[in-house]
């Protein structure tokens, strides 16, 4: 019989498998960032209500400390996939990904913060570590242009993301997963849709069938699963686990879209995976 941890893991292997192509999508897609977000969450908030009515999952939030916390992750996660899209416009899918996947670090950083337990003061080091590769993955470093600019918001939207997944472990854990995740995909496009451009055309570029798959699969799916993971493992274990995605990403955009790293933007992404496959093993020591 599988155990809970057991099933949390496999749980989240499978979403970062499927999250790995949401910068594809931001490539694909055509549009401003802001609108592809509204438009991926408007789907995935019909996909996360037909679910949770087909599963007789309760979507009313009673307890006011539980809204107010619901609320403030939706604000998070709106302002940290705008950011991320915006980073994969300015840069690469590989330099955005390697960027967002300092979070691990920082949240590791951060957990014990949000769990009164004590600073691993390694980690400071392995954060210059991992800030040091994310520096050899762009090309010019600070210097270079729109793809620092895209390291940079990618680090924000990392940093956004940490808060989201600590406060979710914290404070959210007891409502079922998919109840979270219809609130976190409903208030961002609440907040966005009325900011949609004017006359966007769905039929060009196979644009209704990109957001059908990002909002449903790579949102409503995948995010499901990676909060149902966080039920049961920290916050900082998902983190390292999901080390694999900027790879999965750089191998998938360099076949679909052409984007072919340079050799030391490829040695940025190994130590930054590196580094986090090596918290994931310290880290995966701790039984919680």
């Amino acid at each position: 019989m599988i155990c809970p941890r057991e099933k949390s893991l496999f749980e989240l292997h499978v979403a970062v498998a499927i999250m790995s192509v949401a910068g594809i999508f931001a490539k694909l897609i055509t549009l401003p960032a802001s609108d592809i977000i509204a438009l991926r969450c408007l789907v995935a908030t019909v996909a996360l209500i037909a679910f949770t009515r087909l599963s007789r999952t309760p979507l009313r939030i009673v307890n006011w400390r539980d809204r107010g916390w619901t609320a403030l992750v939706g604000l998070i996660v709106t302002v940290h996939w705008v950011t991320y899209f915006t980073a994969v416009k300015f840069s690469t899918v590989t330099i955005a990904l390697v960027a967002i996947y300092t979070y691990p670090v920082i949240t590791a950083l951060l957990e014990p913060l949000f769990f009164q337990e004590p600073l691993d003061r390694r980690g400071l080091f392995v954060a210059l570590v991992v800030f040091g590769g994310v520096y050899l993955a762009v090309p010019g470093g600070f210097q270079g242009g729109q793809y620092a600019l895209g390291a940079g918001l990618g680090i924000l939207s990392a940093v956004l993301y940490s808060f989201r997944n600590l406060i979710y472990r914290r404070f959210l854990t007891h409502l079922p997963p998919s109840t979270v995740m219809t609130y976190q995909v409903a208030i961002p496009a609440l907040l966005l849709t009325p900011l949609l451009s004017q006359g966007i055309d769905m039929t060009v570029e196979c644009r209704w069938l990109y957001l059908l798959l990002l909002g449903v699969v790579v949102t409503a799916l995948a995010h499901t699963l990676y909060s149902s993971s966080l039920r049961t493992i920290k916050a900082s274990t998902a983190g390292m686990i999901s080390s694999l995605e900027p790879i999965y990403g750089m191998i998938l955009a360099a076949i679909m879209l052409g984007e072919m790293p340079s050799g030391q933007t490829v040695a940025g992404v190994l130590i930054v995976v590196a580094v986090a496959v090596y918290m994931s093993l310290r880290v995966n020591r701790d039984p919680g």
